[in-house]
């Protein structure tokens, strides 16, 4: 037992050096995020605000403001729960819940340095599978809130508002506010997910310690291959491991890491893990809150079935291509310079 935990600090010390190296090699993607988030983040929400009916439209924008939003777990459900209290449908409130803790320019960016590009769109193409299955079991459901539970929501600007107003790529690339408002803003996105960064990077280490003993390669062997069954399993479990480890969205990642390098979990198994984001426990306590007992659990498990089938859907996707995200994860990238090649030929 005490070299399963001094391996475990060996990992996490590993890991807490792995991820401060690509967040100082990777300061200019992070850079631009901040750039486009400052750029965006506004506007989208602005459009956002009037009411519109539920169709592409209505989708595409709370799906845009989630983009540009915060990936942390307190601030995206604040946004999400004010648009449900400005009237707007439970369906904008939680695609844009969902977009805001999987499609964030930041939590792609750790995403993609992490694990590869392949698993940064295959979360996006999960995302956007998951979006549209709430959106039908919504419907299915008639979600209303308890009586005055939305209309007692103090009307006050939303938290992924609290970016000063920067009015043109003028004012936000050439002048001292723009650079400190956008130096600010890293340091305050960073602040936000410290905590939760750093539980991620220690569960990730007493992973990578487990994933030397005799018991993880039987536990590997059942989900590792990818088979359809295994496939199954691993986007039956994972949102039940996500959920009991009580973590936000970025802390997910080192945990993801860490899972899919042992063999703990297969391709569709991490896309599943990562969505199941939006049923964090106390997410869970604010539907039950909002909708009611009944309805807020069976929004949870609209939301379960959804991360099952974003997993599934995501390696569906990449199959129709004729590949499977793997390590290396370079099959995308080398697909991309196959193409333009040819186009150059």
């Amino acid at each position: 037992m005490t070299l399963f935990w001094k391996g475990a600090s060996f990992f996490t010390f590993e890991l807490f050096k792995f991820m401060a190296l690509f967040y100082t090699v990777w300061g200019p993607g992070f850079f631009v995020a901040a750039v486009l988030t400052m750029r965006f983040r506004r506007p989208s929400w602005e459009r956002l605000r009037p009411r519109s009916p539920i169709s592409k439209l209505g989708i595409w924008r709370p799906i845009q403001a989630g983009i540009v939003g915060s990936a942390d777990r307190e601030t995206s459900l604040q946004a999400a729960w004010e648009l449900l209290a400005g009237g707007h449908s439970p369906t904008t409130s939680f695609a844009y819940l969902i977009a805001s803790r999987n499609m964030t320019i930041h939590f792609l960016a750790i995403f993609a340095l992490s694990l590869g590009a392949e698993f940064a769109v295959g979360q996006v193409l999960g995302a956007l599978v998951m979006i549209g299955l709430v959106a039908l079991g919504l419907a299915w459901l008639q979600l209303k809130p308890l009586t005055g539970t939305a209309t007692n929501v103090e009307q006050r600007p939303p938290p992924v508002l609290d970016l000063p107003l920067l009015p043109s790529w003028r004012t936000l690339l050439f002048s001292w506010k723009g650079w400190w408002a956008m130096l600010g803003f890293m340091g305050q996105e960073a602040w936000r997910f410290a905590p939760t960064l750093g539980a991620g990077i220690i569960l990730a280490g007493i992973i990578f310690a487990a994933g030397l003993q005799p018991w993880w390669i039987i536990f590997a062997g059942i989900v590792g291959p990818g088979t359809l069954a295994s496939d199954l399993v691993n986007s039956l479990v994972s949102p039940a491991i996500s959920m009991t480890m009580f973590l936000s969205p970025v802390g997910n990642l080192p945990v993801v890491h860490a899972l899919f390098k042992t063999d703990g979990l297969s391709y569709p198994g991490i896309i599943s893990f990562c969505l199941a984001s939006s049923i964090h426990p106390q997410d869970v306590r604010a539907y039950v809150k909002t909708f009611g007992r009944r309805q807020g659990l069976i929004v949870a498990c609209i939301l379960y079935g959804a991360a099952v089938l974003g997993g599934l859907g995501s390696t569906w996707v990449y199959a129709v291509f004729g590949f499977r995200p793997h390590l290396p994860p370079l099959e995308l990238m080398k697909r991309l310079l196959t193409d333009l090649g040819s186009l150059f030929k």
